[in-house]
């Protein structure tokens, strides 16, 4: 079966096999260590893409339950990247006094890792009701906010962009998801 390779751009790597043979195995690059300054490789056996699909298809009944299954995706995935990257004690928010630790993750690292995974999904076919959007960025310093980063899903029907940000809990917890147009407002002097 031939391997097509995926490029998102510069900021992830994503190889899969095609679409066709759904269960078959991938692997996906993960970044850590603030800013993508280190990567490892998460591989998926057939079994993890059959137990992915799973997660994701039992979302299918509407948006919201989609989003809702999306979330469950993405605790799954950080569970098996940390253990494959030992970034299993992710704290919540990273912050820089964590700059130099390869265990932790800060909000760069935490947006293309879950963009890499919906990607993924996508280009499995399994989304129903989304499209995976480009991440997006908050805050710019003068506004009293730190720059702050987000994957994002575009929900089909309506084009209403939500954020799914992983870097607010910590590793492996349901991460924050809400319309974009309200994520883009919060963050102010550091809260969320």
């Amino acid at each position: 079966m031939r391997r097509i390779r995926f490029v998102l751009g510069a900021i992830v790597g994503l190889s899969a096999t095609s679409a066709a043979a759904e269960e078959e195995p991938a692997a996906i690059r993960y970044c850590h260590g603030f800013g993508c300054k280190m990567n490892a490789t998460v591989r998926f056996s057939s079994v993890d893409m059959a137990e992915l699909k799973s997660i994701v298809e039992a979302g299918q009944s509407s948006p919201e339950a989609e989003r809702e299954a999306l979330g469950k995706a993405d605790q799954w995935y950080e569970r098996l990247a940390g253990a494959a990257s030992g970034t299993s004690t992710d704290k919540p928010k990273g912050g820089f006094s964590d700059v130099y630790n390869p265990s932790q993750l800060d909000c760069i690292d935490e947006s293309r890792n879950t963009t890499t995974l919906l990607k993924l999904i996508e280009t499995r076919g399994w989304l129903s009701h989304h499209k995976v959007g480009k991440p997006k960025v908050r805050g710019f310093l003068v506004d009293l906010r730190y720059p702050h980063n987000t994957a994002t899903v575009i929900e089909k029907e309506s084009g209403e962009a939500w954020a799914i940000d992983s870097w607010i809990p910590a590793n492996a917890e349901f991460p924050d998801i809400m319309p974009l147009k309200i994520w883009k407002t919060k963050g102010v002097l550091g809260r969320n």
